[in-house]
């Protein structure tokens, strides 16, 4: 660990060589040091059983495999649509959707690592490495220590490095093509495009001139920002006095605000005025009417955006296809999206309560073109819900998995989901189609159900029973001390696992 975090890798990959290595020596070791308890040998187990929270290797409803053992400690899961799932918890998880898309963590929030198609990414604490091409040695890359070292390749193959504060290059870097600093803050250059800024002790002294802009500034005292042919914005004694004009074709005009006490803006589109801002306001333009009386408390507006709050009680916006409010901010939210084809629906209390449910709209004419607001929703597609933190449910399709408890309080953190939550999930009810499962403390108590087919009950060790369809059942006690098995017109009593008498 010290050497990933501390060895500063040469211009190139070798810091993706490092985090490599790491994860090549901790996955067999972890791996070792479970299966061996269970396996009994080298090759893959195959054959499903069920030791309860001690081991087990069975089907889920939609027909993928888990391998467990020690309860939530190991997992191994995977389905026939190449979804794989490898834990020993809490210290390592890895998922793989396909070759291109995986991701792992090690003691999350310590490290997490991702690929996505030939991206690759890792962090370690506040370290964050990125690979944009793993196939090409020669690709961009980054790795940032925060908020001390920084070094890279950019886009255009140049190399760069900094320690901060004391100097050196950052490319790439909060929204500027190259950043140059000695001493942060005595002296920094920044360039965008080709728009150079130089600051002296930032942020009081700046100054830029160039084809597109204008800008000086002795902060707090007296700046201006002047976009040739766009505005010109100018401030003295910042924040209390500032003004502007603007030269946007069809929005042109000036504005001023003079804190506390006054403030307007008239452009050729609209026009606003504001008294003790932000306090009060009132704007209006072709398109909506605004105000604040005062703010935060009331805003309303109406138009192409209908508004009304009474902040923090209640409050409701629609804009567009999209329709949402409050009640007891931050608390309570809601939110109705009218999409083409779908809509969805949030409500939430937090942090008790986040509900999400997707209805699919009725099928549309060919002849007319799709929108999001011609036809009804007809059905739930999807839906999820939890109550923190004692419950959670969620279905997609023909699926579905209700789960207590619920310790963290936000929804799908796939690192969680890997890492911790089987420690605290202590029932869990599973669907697909008409199979079911139900699971109570980590397999003690379990239950299957595949259709009409066969259905199966056991409480580990004392007995466990199933039967199908054909007749056939089977129950036993303390796993095998003593059995019954029949199939057909054919039964038998078992003893002590090996001895059968035929009845």
């Amino acid at each position: 660990m010290h050497r990933l975090i501390f060895r500063f890798p040469r211009p190139g990959k070798s810091s993706a060589a490092l985090f490599q290595d790491l994860e090549k020596s901790v996955r067999p070791t972890l791996a070792l040091a479970f299966l061996t308890l269970f396996a009994g040998c080298a090759t893959p187990i195959k054959t499903d059983f069920d030791w309860g929270p001690v081991a087990s290797r069975l089907r889920d409803p939609a027909g993928s495999t888990h391998l467990k053992v020690l309860g939530p400690i190991y997992e191994h899961a995977a389905d026939t649509n190449k979804l794989n799932l490898w834990a020993v918890r809490p210290f390592y998880s890895t998922a793989a959707e396909t070759d291109e898309k995986s991701a792992s963590e090690l003691l999350w929030p310590i490290e997490f690592s991702w690929d996505f198609q030939n991206n690759h990414g890792r962090r370690v604490l506040t370290s964050f490495y990125t690979d944009f091409d793993k196939t090409n040695s020669n690709s961009r890359w980054h790795w940032w220590c925060f908020p001390f070292w920084f070094q890279g390749r950019d886009a255009h193959g140049t190399n760069y490095a900094a320690f901060f504060p004391l100097g050196g290059s950052l490319h790439e870097f909060l929204f500027q093509d190259e950043a140059n600093f000695v001493l942060w803050p005595l002296y920094i250059h920044s360039r965008l495009n080709d728009e150079n800024s130089y600051h002296v002790l930032w942020p009081v002294f700046c100054r830029e001139n160039n084809a597109k802009n204008d800008r000086f500034r002795v902060w707090p005292l007296y700046g201006w920002n002047i976009r040739h042919d766009q505005f010109d914005k100018r401030f003295c004694l910042w924040p209390f006095v500032t003004w502007a004009s603007y030269q946007h074709p069809g929005s042109s005009g000036y504005g001023y605000l003079v804190l506390p006490l006054w403030g307007h803006m008239k452009l050729e589109n609209q026009e606003s005025w504001m008294l003790l801002p932000p306090f009060f306001k009132y704007g209006t333009s072709a398109k909506k009417k605004m105000g604040y009386t005062p703010w935060p408390v009331i805003q309303w507006a109406s138009g192409d955006i209908e508004k009304f709050y009474v902040w923090p009680l209640w409050g409701y916006k629609n804009y567009g296809h999209i329709h949402g409010g409050f009640y007891l901010w931050p608390l309570g939210w809601w939110r109705h999206l009218d999409r083409t084809g779908e809509t969805v629906d949030r409500y939430t209390f937090a942090p008790l309560w986040f509900s999400e449910s997707a209805w699919r709209k009725a099928a549309q004419p060919p002849t007319q073109q799709p929108t999001a607001s011609t036809a009804p929703a007809t059905n739930c597609v999807a839906r999820y819900w939890h109550l923190w933190p004692l419950c959670a449910y969620e279905r997609f399709g023909d699926q579905s998995r209700f789960r207590t408890l619920m310790l963290w309080p936000m929804r799908h953190s796939a690192p969680i989901e890997r890492e911790y939550a089987p420690f605290w999930t202590l029932y869990t009810h599973t669907t697909a189609g008409t199979n079911s499962d139900d699971e109570l403390l980590w397999g003690l108590v379990r239950r299957q159900r595949r259709g009409t087919e066969s259905s199966r009950f056991s409480l580990f060790p004392l007995v466990d029973w199933s039967h199908d369809h054909h007749g056939a059942s089977e129950w036993n006690l303390l796993k095998g001390v003593l059995g019954y098995e029949r199939s057909g017109t054919n039964a038998s009593v078992r003893l002590l696992w090996f001895g059968h008498i035929g009845l």
